[in-house]
């Protein structure tokens, strides 16, 4: 697929501006874009049950000490 000139001017730009590549910018990008459209639907579900919670409160004590000296 062939780029508008547009669209590689500002890709260029762009990639210079964050001193980066064209590939390692549009990998960034996407990663933004799917990050983002993960939280937008974790936030479009309905809330997490008391259960749940409290599963996850386990778990993250289960792993609060993971690298402390014991």
């Amino acid at each position: 697929m062939q780029l508008p000139t547009k669209t590689r001017g500002r890709l260029r730009a762009r990639a210079q501006l964050e001193h980066t590549t064209y590939p390692a910018l549009i990998d960034a990008m996407l990663d933004g874009r799917e990050e983002a459209e993960f939280w937008a639907a974790l936030a479009a579900g309905p809330p997490p049950t008391d259960s749940e919670l409290n599963d996850i409160d386990t778990a993250f004590d289960a792993t609060a000490t993971d690298g402390d000296p014991q």
